[in-house]
């Protein structure tokens, strides 16, 4: 089956919902900020297509920690003692509001999960600033790295522990054994949608006659087809990208698979906005 831009696929869709004579079961109020539609799939995007557009740097400052926070430090596991493991390396993704209040944690990768979950509960301990867009706050994500190593002390290797180092640094360091795959290598070469909703342009917002108001929007879907960490890579006005944010975050998807293991799935679509329903615009 031809691949579709999911783009041209909520436009169909968008067509037959103006064509119904009652909203759907379950409709909205007219205060949320997107349409959910009924569960459905729609064909994976092909890899490459989608548009890869940012915010200029000039207009964006990225979310962060907070500059009033002492930098990250992230306690060496114990575990890692016991195993003899003298270094390794973790990331965590953090979703922040509009204010910069944490809303979601994730873990993305790791070389041990003890060095995922020690800097998981030290990313629990900061405080963060929120992301702008032209001067505006909005939602955002974003990850950070950490490298562990042991505090400063002796640490005694043993002829197989010099050995098994010596063969991670020359293959550039200890070895991912968790981290965020890209859909065309799953078991179904794509995601595949179980649930939808698309976003309403914010009241005020003036689209241009006979175009497409459209954001691109990044996330990750974890092992339960949740979206996770959604970010706006760009959109025309920072005005929508709460709006975007909102819609994407109550997408599902069918949970992916490589050789028939749940993993974590790095992902870029780009989503179409409708006008608000007459009827709700007004209600108001």
């Amino acid at each position: 089956m031809k691949r579709l831009r999911l783009s041209l696929v909520l436009g169909v869709l968008s067509v037959s919902l103006r064509a119904e004579p009652a909203a759907p079961a379950g409709a909205p109020k007219p205060d949320d900020p997107v349409i959910v539609l009924p569960p459905m799939e729609v064909a994976t995007e092909a890899e490459g297509r989608l548009a890869d557009r940012h915010f200029p740097k000039a207009e964006e400052l990225r979310a962060d920690f907070s500059a009033s926070m002492p930098p990250l430090q992230a306690q060496y596991p114990g575990h890692a003692f016991s195993e003899g493991v003298y270094k390794g390396t973790a990331t965590v993704g953090v979703m922040l509001d509009a204010a910069g209040k944490p809303i979601d944690y994730l873990l993305v990768r790791y070389t041990k999960l003890y060095f995922g979950e020690s800097l998981l509960r030290a990313a629990h301990r900061q405080q963060f600033a929120a992301r702008q867009v032209r001067g505006v706050a909005v939602p955002g994500s974003f990850c950070f790295t950490y490298e562990f190593a042991p505090p400063s002390q002796t640490v005694y290797l043993t002829g197989l522990d010099a050995a098994e180092r010596r063969r991670e640094e020359i293959a550039g360091g200890p070895r991912l054994i968790y981290e965020p795959h890209r859909e065309i290598k799953t078991d179904a070469g794509g995601l595949q949608l179980t649930h939808i909703a698309v976003p309403l342009l914010p009241d005020g917002y003036a689209a241009p006659d006979g175009k497409p108001v459209t954001a691109i929007v990044s996330f990750y879907v974890d092992e339960s087809g949740r979206v996770r960490l959604p970010n706006v890579e760009y959109a025309a006005s920072p005005t929508l990208v709460p709006n975007a944010i909102a819609a994407i975050s109550r997408w599902t998807f069918k949970p992916a698979t490589i050789k028939g293991e749940p993993v974590l799935v790095f992902a870029k679509r780009v989503v179409t906005f409708r006008p608000r329903p007459a009827a709700a615009v007004s209600s108001r």
